[in-house]
C-alpha cells in the first residue's frame, strides 16, 4: 500500500514562517519544539522537520531575528520523542565530513535510529558570508563539493578505516564509530538524507544521495524528479510543504488568510528579496518573483490551504491524488493549538479520503491507540 507520509515543518526562527502584523509573535524555544513534537507524535505524525537559519531579515516584525540550531535541537527532540523520524537541516560548508559523520550517528543513536538529515548547499548565501566560511566561487561548484562531502561521511558510516583524497577533502585512515544505527533498503549503515532542487543538478545530487526530493505541487515537476529528471528512475520519495489556515468555518479560515496577506511585512520582504538578488542564481529569479506577488507574506511557510477542518482534508486529498506526493509537512498559524486541530480533526479526515485509493495516511496504530 502507498502510504503519504506526513510531517511538520519546525518554527525554527523569531515568529515561523510568516511575515506579517497580523500573526502571532513567539520566540524558536525548546519548550515550543519539545510541545510540538511531543504533539506530532501523538496524533499519528511520521516526522518533525528542521532548516537551518542564521540570520534574520528585519521588518516590524523582526522575522527571524532569533533562530536555532537545527543540529542541537534535532537532538533534544530525539530524547523527548519515542517513535516520530526527526530531520535536521546541515550545510556542508559548516562541517567538516568526519566531524558531521560523527555528529549525526550520535543523534541517531540518541534517537534510536530515527534521525535524518536535510542537505542544503546554499539558500540566501548573505547568511553564510557573514559567517567568514564561503570559499572563493562556492556558487559555480556547490553542488560539487556537497556531493563530495556526503560520500566522504557514507564511506566513514561504512569502513571500519577511510583514505580519500578529493578535490575539496581529505581523510587518512580515519575512523568514525559507532555507525548510524539505520541501514534504509537493507544496505550499508547511514541516516535518511532529504534535498531539494529541480535543476539538473539538484535533481541529479538528490538521485544519488537522497531519500527525498523537496519539491511544489506541480505534478509534472514531480514526475520528472520520479524519472530521475530523463535518466532511469529513481526511489526518490516527493514531498512539499503546506500552510493549513484553519477556521471553525470556511468563511473564518478565510478571514485569517485575508488578515495574513493584509499585513504583511513590506520591509522584511524587501530584505530577503534582496538577499537573494546579491547572490544571482538561475533559481533566486522564480523565487524574488514569488515574493514579489500581493497574495504571500511568508517565506518557506508552503502554500495555504484555508478552510474548516473538512475542507482543508478534502483540498489535500484532491492535491495527494493530482499529485502523486508522498509526503507533505505542514505550517501553522498558531503551532500547538492548530497542529492539534490537524491531528484530530484533519487527519482523520484526510485518512479517510484516501482509504479506498490505496493510501495510508500518517501512522493509524498510533492514533488508534
Amino acid at each position: 500500500m502507498r502510504k503519504l507520509e506526513l510531517g511538520v515543518f519546525m518554527p525554527v526562527g523569531s515568529n515561523g514562517f510568516l511575515m506579517s502584523t497580523a500573526a502571532p509573535r513567539f520566540q524558536p524555544t525548546f519548550a515550543l519544539h519539545k510541545a510540538i513534537a511531543q504533539t506530532a507524535e501523538r496524533v499519528g505524525l511520521d516526522y518533525v522537520f528542521s532548516m537551518g537559519k542564521w540570520m534574520g531579515f528585519g521588518g516590524e516584525t523582526a522575522f527571524w531575528k532569533d533562530t536555532i540550531e537545527p543540529l542541537a535541537m534535532g537532538a533534544a527532540l530525539a530524547a523527548v520523542t519515542d517513535r516520530i523520524n526527526v530531520f535536521a537541516t546541515i550545510n556542508p560548508l559548516l562541517f567538516a565530513p568526519a566531524v558531521a559523520a560523527k555528529q549525526i550517528a550520535t543523534i541517531d543513536g540518541i534517537s534510536g535510529g530515527r534521525f535524518g538529515i536535510n542537505i542544503v548547499t546554499g539558500n540566501t548565501m548573505e547568511e553564510l558570508e557573514q559567517l567568514g566560511v564561503v570559499p572563493e566561487g562556492y556558487s559555480d561548484y556547490r553542488y560539487q563539493y556537497a556531493d563530495e562531502w556526503i560520500s566522504v561521511i557514507k564511506m566513514l558510516w561504512s569502513q571500519e578505516r577511510t583514505t580519500f583524497k578529493g578535490r575539496f577533502f581529505e581523510v587518512t585512515d580515519c575512523v568514525s564509530d559507532p555507525k548510524p544505527m539505520q541501514t534504509p533498503g537493507g544496505g550499508a549503515p547511514r541516516v535518511q538524507i532529504v534535498s531539494a532542487g529541480t535543476s539538473d543538478e539538484g535533481l541529479a545530487f538528490g538521485a544519488r544521495h537522497s531519500d527525498y526530493q523537496f519539491v511544489g505541487t506541480e505534478a509534472d515537476v514531480i514526475r520528472k524528479i520520479k524519472e530521475g529528471g530523463g535518466g532511469p528512475p529513481t526511489p526518490l520519495k516527493a514531498a512539499t510543504s503546506l500552510m493549513m489556515v484553519s477556521g471553525e468555518t470556511d468563511a473564518e479560515a478565510e478571514a485569517k488568510l485575508q488578515a495574513l496577506v493584509r499585513g504583511r511585512d513590506l520591509e522584511a520582504l524587501e530584505n530577503l528579496i534582496q538577499s537573494f538578488e546579491r547572490d544571482n542564481r538561475d533559481s533566486y529569479g522564480d523565487r524574488t518573483s514569488y515574493l514579489r506577488a500581493p497574495h504571500v507574506f511568508g517565506f518557506g511557510n508552503g502554500r495555504p490551504i484555508a478552510g474548516a477542518p473538512k475542507t482543508i482534508a478534502a483540498k489535500l486529498a484532491e492535491i495527494v491524488l493530482e499529485t502523486g506526493l508522498d509526503a507533505i509537512q505542514v505550517t501553522f498559524i498558531d503551532w500547538v493549538k492548530d497542529l492539534e486541530i490537524y491531528g484530530t480533526q484533519v487527519v482523520p479526515e484526510l485518512r479517510r479520503l484516501l482509504a479506498d485509493k490505496g493510501i495510508q495516511v500518517g501512522t493509524e496504530e498510533t492514533v488508534a491507540a
